[in-house]
């Protein structure tokens, strides 16, 4: 397992590589929504300042979990990862990020994502957000580790250049032991 987390640490710095090193135009063959969002991906990534991320809290809904496999799930998500951000004219953030983490069964789970966050106010020191989150993931227990996507919320409680953030994962059946959990973690702005 631990083969898994340094890999993970090694491929991070390719995760926000320049613009320059993708050639966006030949991406007109998908079509032109294809160059548009790697153009915009990549301006993220040449304008964007960086960010460190650390993971540390998995909440499990007792409602949908029992209490016993609530008692074998990992609640501590101990990673991190790193990232960029640009803020627009308006205050708001876009960001490109990479994690790795102990998912809730204490595996290694690798996310890399795209991120729009609403700050209000947003020239203020201390300001709330909301907004959502897309990309891909990889669990052990989902798919044998290969990866899918994921679209999810995103809020955020930041003061100054440090973020508290989370998200949701909802259930997407009725059984119980799936789903409705939450996932905390911090992000630092590094302008």
């Amino acid at each position: 397992m631990k083969r898994h987390w340094f890999a993970a640490a090694a491929l991070f710095p390719a995760l926000i590589a320049p613009a320059q090193a993708v050639d966006c135009d030949s991406m007109s063959n998908v079509g032109d929504w294809a160059t548009s969002v790697c153009t915009h991906f990549g301006r993220i990534a040449d304008e964007g300042s960086w960010d460190l991320y650390v993971t540390g809290y998995t909440w499990h809904d007792p409602h949908t979990w029992t209490d016993e496999k609530r008692a074998e799930l990992n609640a501590n998500a101990w990673g991190g990862g790193i990232g960029k951000h640009l803020t627009d004219e308006h205050g708001n953030d876009e960001m490109l990020y990479g994690l790795a983490f102990a998912d809730s069964h204490n595996h290694p789970e690798l996310m890399v994502g795209y991120g729009k966050l609403w700050l209000w106010p947003s020239a203020s020191e201390l300001s709330v957000g909301a907004g959502y989150t897309v990309g891909l993931t990889t669990r052990n227990d989902i798919l044998g580790g290969v990866p899918f996507p994921f679209i999810l919320p995103l809020v955020a409680l930041r003061y100054r250049r440090a973020s508290v953030m989370g998200t949701f994962i909802p259930s997407l059946n009725s059984s119980l032991n799936s789903g409705n959990v939450g996932f905390l973690f911090g992000r630092y702005e590094f302008k």
